[in-house]
């Protein structure tokens, strides 16, 4: 995606910015209901700019300091059990959860609203019709505040649970497979350069987003074509090419200009990189599936997840989106290796039960029924778990029934 999109949307997700924008509105609520006195009724403003507002706005700013302390360590809490009984890789998705977000945001806000409102009002900073204006507002901020703790409630009731967790993690999934479905080449073409100018990451990391509009730009500008090296979510190191440009070399401004299409960061992403999404779920499966944890069935959803996830994909990619980025080269991705990101867990850890390796079996014998792009990856996945089960602690009856599936 657009480079300037993909930092506005990674922004954005930070709990401190919904809450700074929210707080902002508030404070300016309370102060600029001076400048509309003028345009209030005489009537109006002799009913309601007595002192009732005062006595609204004492009650939202002692309650909601506290409400929104509650709120923050409910959502800390979370943060905290979502960690330990999922893995730590989802437990961004509880600070990024637009709810909740909203949430945090609307108590905090209403909060410096009311505290500046009360302090303008005894330092006479409003007439009538100012004290008016601040009594409408003050009505509209409860009913927001009842919406958003009815809402917030209702969130704190599922927030913790593994199974929404996977969910969270299987819609962020499936909204980077279907964008890569539709473009598998990035916009461009399969294909490879043989020789060219290795364009050198900047820093090491994760590769988090790259902007094939911008490659098509510079390419057009400089008559060259390009070949993405490090696709989202491939660990470079400094200086390991990210790129290949059919160039002969290119100096520090234009090398940093093309080194602006790629986002380096400290962990991978979930909006560019379609695998990160299925190893968050073979990563819940694996914790569902240690000894400590022994929980089967949070393992069977995740492979039914992952089921859905693989067909959506296979689907989708029959259609692919015309090409719009001509001089971009790219490999697509890999089947074998998205069957083993979210399966592959189950079949190492899940061979001891009869559950997981039915529901498992079942699954690699359906992807495997026809022709497609993982009929040969589901038959060795299946091999691979057949041999586990032999050498596990499977009784001889339970081997025998998960042989009768045949794939």
């Amino acid at each position: 995606m657009n480079r300037w999109l993909f930092y506005w949307r990674k922004l954005t997700r930070q709990l401190w910015v919904r809450a700074t924008a929210y707080a902002g509105l508030g404070v300016g609520a309370a102060l600029i209901a001076a400048w509309g006195a003028p345009f209030v009724p005489d009537e109006m403003a002799e009913r309601l700019g007595n002192e009732s507002v005062e006595e609204i706005l004492t009650i939202l700013a002692s309650s909601l300091l506290a409400v929104a302390t509650f709120s923050v360590g409910a959502m800390v809490t979370a943060y905290t059990s979502v960690s330990g009984s999922a893995t730590p890789r989802v437990a961004a998705l509880v600070t990024s959860d637009d709810r909740t977000q909203k949430a945090l945001s609307t108590f905090v806000g209403a909060f410096l609203y009311a505290i500046v409102s009360v302090t303008a009002i005894n330092a006479q900073y409003y007439g009538e019709g100012g004290r008016a204006i601040l009594f409408l507002v003050s009505l509209g901020v409860v009913g927001l505040v009842a919406f958003r703790l009815l809402a917030w409630i209702n969130t704190l009731a599922q927030l913790a649970r593994v199974g929404h967790m996977i969910e969270r993690v299987e819609t962020e999934a499936r909204q980077a497979l279907c964008q890569r479905a539709a473009k598998p080449f990035m916009g461009g073409a399969e294909g490879r350069l043989g020789t060219g100018f290795p364009l050198p990451s900047p820093a090491t990391g994760y590769v988090q987003n790259v902007d094939p509009d911008r490659l098509q730009s510079l390419a057009s500008e400089a008559d060259c074509r390009v070949e993405i090296l490090a696709m989202p979510g491939t660990l470079v190191r400094r200086g390991e090419p990210l790129a290949r440009l059919s160039l002969d070399r290119l100096d520090d401004k234009a090398c940093h200009d093309w080194q602006l299409a790629f986002a380096v960061g400290e962990s991978r992403s979930f909006d560019q990189d379609p695998r990160y999404g299925l190893i968050v779920l073979g990563e819940i499966a694996a914790r569902a599936l240690s000894p400590g944890v022994n929980d089967p069935g949070t393992a069977v959803q995740v492979i039914a997840a992952g089921f859905r996830l693989l067909d959506e994909w296979e689907r989708a990619r029959a259609e692919p989106d015309p090409v719009t980025c001509d001089r971009l080269l790219a490999s697509p991705l890999n089947p074998g290796d998205l069957l083993e990101d979210v399966m592959g867990t189950s079949a190492r850890y899940g061979s001891s039960d009869l559950a997981v390796s039915l529901r498992l079996r079942k699954i690699l014998a359906s992807l495997a029924a026809e022709p497609g792009p993982f009929r040969e990856p589901a038959r060795a996945l299946a091999r691979d778990q057949l041999e586990r089960i032999h050498n596990g602690p499977a009784t001889k009856s339970d081997r025998s029934r998960v042989e009768a599936i045949t794939v």
